[in-house]
């Protein structure tokens, strides 16, 4: 997906969050906007919104002079998603469909996501919501085919506190289909909220899959940076369920099928889905 004009001003917004969430003076966030409005003319709208926001982020984390300056808010999100945890899945054990209603909670945790939560977020109320909302686009009964006859899956992981969720969906997948391998992949190094292997480990998703790396810091997948452990993975494994806004912005035009579930939080997303901000997505690109 390109970048939109209207994402410009949500760079720097984005870097306001992030300068906050770093702890960053007034001053050195004043020196983040300075270099993002630099860097402005080099700015190629044909360029995906995370190949740019990987260097919105990478200058707080540069000003900030630590490794992972949110680790305190990953740390904080995962344990509040560990809150909803036996509720989550209870709301699947007594579903009929339970791989339908554990897509629907790992929709739903991608609202998560301390990058582009205010204050006054009641994620309580946002996912009661979610969870019972009628999904414009929910590509469900091709998914089922798919699973029917896979082997091997992929889950591209997103941000930290949504991998309790995706742990749901995971738990439910292995019972369903105790034969099917199932891998997850995360950020190789600390980029804003986005889940790392330590983060997928507090959050135990290796009880039902392999934690793998993209080989890339990147708030998405940009194939010119991944790994090739990770690309082989990704282009051979029979289904890739990729998780989350940014994964979307870097993979939707790639030339191989993938089921994106995520929660459209931007009007950028939500005109290129033709879906309004807040609905739940499980959208199949063949």
């Amino acid at each position: 997906m390109k970048t939109y004009l209207e994402c410009i001003p949500c760079f720097f917004s984005q870097a306001l969050k992030a300068a906050k969430m770093a702890n960053l003076s007034d001053e050195d966030t004043l020196k983040i906007l300075h270099e993002i409005g630099k860097k402005l003319p080099s700015i190629e709208l044909s360029d995906s919104p995370p190949k740019i926001g990987k260097l919105v982020y990478g200058l707080a984390k540069e000003f900030a002079g630590l490794d992972d300056p949110y680790a305190d808010v990953k740390k904080r999100d995962t344990e509040l998603a560990l809150s909803f945890l036996p509720g989550l899945i209870e709301y699947v054990e007594n579903s009929q469909d339970e791989i339908d209603a554990a897509l629907r909670v790992s929709a739903a945790g991608n609202i998560l996501d301390s990058a582009i939560q205010n204050e006054k977020t009641n994620i309580d109320d946002v996912l009661k919501k979610a969870l019972s909302c009628e999904h414009e686009c929910w590509d469900k009964i091709i998914l089922d085919k798919k699973l029917r006859e896979a082997k091997t899956l992929l889950i591209l992981g997103d941000n930290a506190g949504e991998t309790v969720f995706d742990k749901v969906l995971l738990g439910t997948l292995s019972r369903e289909y105790p034969e099917l391998e199932l891998k997850y992949s995360v950020r190789n190094a600390p980029v804003i909220n986005d889940a790392t292997f330590d983060d997928a480990i507090a959050a135990g998703i290796d009880e039902f899959a392999e934690i793998i790396s993209t080989g890339s810091d990147a708030p998405g997948i940009l194939l010119d940076e991944i790994s090739k452990k990770f690309a082989e993975l990704f282009w051979n494994f029979d289904i890739i369920i990729s998780k989350g806004q940014g994964n979307y912005e870097t993979l939707n035009e790639v030339e191989r099928d993938i089921f994106f579930v995520l929660t459209v939080k931007c009007n950028s997303v939500g005109r290129h889905l033709k879906l309004p901000v807040g609905s739940s997505v499980l959208y199949y690109k063949p």
